[in-house]
């Protein structure tokens, strides 16, 4: 269930303020004004409790998202670390150890950016590149360090190739599991009871019940829009960039001028 982009946004707080006012139709056809008015004690009371209860569901989804949006942006920044220490790292081992990492994160690096980054706008990710990555953690399964240089950066690789490992499956989490379905769900199901509340008051002047309804169902729909936007990192005009690995790329490229075994080039994130 993803909302994005701008004419999502449109549709979630121009949608809500338009259903806000046909409930505050619906509602003074259903109840007489008067018995509206003599509810005004218990309609009051009853709003503030849902009300309260809706502003903390929402505030902390929202503050929830935007945490998560952060953390996605540190995991790939993390993740293109990792890779390009390896690379460098990778210059301090003998052939044909050096030359096998290497290839394995020029190949890595493209297909990110290529094809993986795309991919994650739709919650999906690349095997590809999960493979490419599996093959350089697991590429010096069999190599014995021989010289005190390869005994000083064997350990230091290692590290970071698990380091590479764990960002990747946390950013491929996050691309595949977005803001759960029964969140959104409390939340819209909430923002209606809210809503219905007010306009289950009795206010004299119908113009300006409605622009105090339609502006409580804007506030809604701006958080339920904030929501949409930082709840999927990798998802919609507010995606986190593939611009770290962009970056890799020139350092492999500067480091050997040599383009990945697929012959892929690089495309737009």
């Amino acid at each position: 269930m993803v909302f994005t982009g701008f004419w999502n946004g449109l549709l979630i707080v121009g949608g809500g303020v338009a259903a806000s006012l046909i409930i505050m139709a619906l509602v003074r056809r259903l109840f007489p004004t008067e018995v509206l008015r003599r509810g005004h004690d218990a309609t009051g009371n009853l709003l503030s409790v849902v009300g309260t209860l809706y502003a903390v569901l929402l505030g902390l989804i929202v503050v929830d998202a935007m945490v998560r949006f952060e953390r996605a942006m540190d995991i790939v920044q993390q993740e293109s670390n990792s890779l390009a220490d390896i690379f460098l790292l990778a210059g301090r081992l003998p052939d044909p150890q050096r030359a096998a990492i290497r290839t394995l994160c020029r190949d890595y690096a493209y297909e990110v950016v290529e094809n993986e980054w795309p991919l994650m706008n739709r919650a999906q990710v690349s095997i590809e590149a999960r493979k490419t990555a599996l093959a350089m953690v697991r590429s010096l399964d069999d190599f014995e360090p021989a010289t005190e240089a390869q005994k000083i950066v064997y350990p230091l690789i290692l590290e970071q190739m698990h380091e590479f490992w764990d960002h990747r499956r946390e950013r491929a989490n996050t691309a595949e599991f977005g803001i759960p379905a029964v969140e959104w769900v409390a939340l819209i199901v909430g923002g209606a009871v809210t809503i219905l509340f007010a306009g289950l008051f009795s206010v004299e002047h119908n113009g300006l019940h409605m622009l105090l309804t339609s502006l409580t169902a804007l506030v809604v729909g701006l958080n339920l829009y904030l929501v949409s936007l930082f709840g999927y990192p990798f998802a919609g005009e507010l995606a986190v960039s593939n611009r770290t690995f962009k970056v890799d790329i020139g350092i492999f490229e500067g480091q050997s001028g040599e383009r990945p075994s697929n012959g892929g080039a690089v495309g737009a994130p």
